[in-house]
């Protein structure tokens, strides 16, 4: 297997999603950074430069937990999705090294992937048919792990105008906070590359000065009952929590499009709710 350089140098956008590795005496400076699935650190692994394992043997190690963080578990997971996953940490790992990792190191977090996914994937597929669709993937990714999505999304959001905000089905009299945030959730939505994409109640405040995180759960679950938004996994809860929320934005562009009638059930309650904040 052919090693990567000595030197990566990974992109100032991926500061917030690098686990720093434990240093050993042998172990090159340049090693000691591992890029891992946003919003969830991996742990690093042990440097195997003083085992006599080389610059691969740790890269080796990277890519495997890459493959392993990845992977179905559940059998509600969905193959394609957790894929692609390990398709943005690979990219993000490609940028940071400034060059394409070769078809071996390739297949070393894709047959780890497999490997753990393998009970829970659907049986009509072979192995050869993820391979095929993960290189393809590969070449799909337009935001690499950790490539600053959040930051370029709230960004845009600063700058809209009121007259540019989202306008929210059922709610014609939404406030300002409610509009930007789901201009929030459209913003990173337009920014991904399948459809989906994670976001923290915390970071979701962020979208309007003075907006608690309760404030925005409250009012991302409002949009939830309105159809404006669909919640794909929950993340788990808590101050120290990396594992944010999953979610699909569902408003066609234009937004003021009519809502699908099974959308508009509940429509009444929530817009109290939010009309309450």
């Amino acid at each position: 297997m052919t090693a990567l350089p000595d030197s990566p140098v990974f992109p100032e956008s991926l500061s917030g999603l690098v686990s720093e590795c434990p240093q050993s005496p042998d172990s090159p400076e340049s090693l000691n950074v591992l890029v891992s699935e946003s919003p969830i650190s991996l742990e690093c692994p042990v440097s195997p430069v003083s085992n006599g394992q080389g610059l691969d043997g740790q890269i080796r190690r990277v890519l495997e937990s890459l493959g392993e963080r990845n992977a179905c578990t559940h059998t509600a997971d969905k193959a394609e999705r957790k894929r692609f996953k390990l398709a943005r940490d690979i990219r993000a790992v490609e940028k940071g090294i400034g060059r394409q990792l070769n078809v071996d190191h390739l297949l070393v977090a894709f047959t780890k992937w497999h490997e753990v996914s393998q009970r829970f994937l659907d049986a009509a597929k072979t192995r050869d048919d993820h391979w095929i669709a993960f290189l393809a993937e590969l070449e799909k990714v337009r935001v690499p792990t950790g490539e600053g999505t959040l930051t370029q999304a709230l960004e845009k959001v600063s700058k809209l105008s009121l007259d540019q905000l989202p306008l929210i089905p059922g709610y014609a009299n939404a406030s300002e906070k409610c509009r930007r945030l789901i201009a929030l959730h459209r913003e990173l939505h337009r920014l991904s590359a399948n459809g989906t994409y994670f976001l923290s109640y915390r970071d979701s405040a962020k979208a309007y000065n003075g907006l608690s995180h309760q404030e925005a759960h409250t009012i991302i679950r409002a949009f939830v009952r309105l159809g404006v938004i669909e919640v794909i996994n929950n993340g788990k809860a808590g101050l120290n929590s990396r594992e944010a929320a999953e979610f699909r934005y569902l408003l066609s562009e234009p937004e003021n499009n009519p809502m699908r009638p099974s959308s508009l059930h509940g429509k009444t309650r929530a817009c109290s709710q939010l009309e309450r904040l």
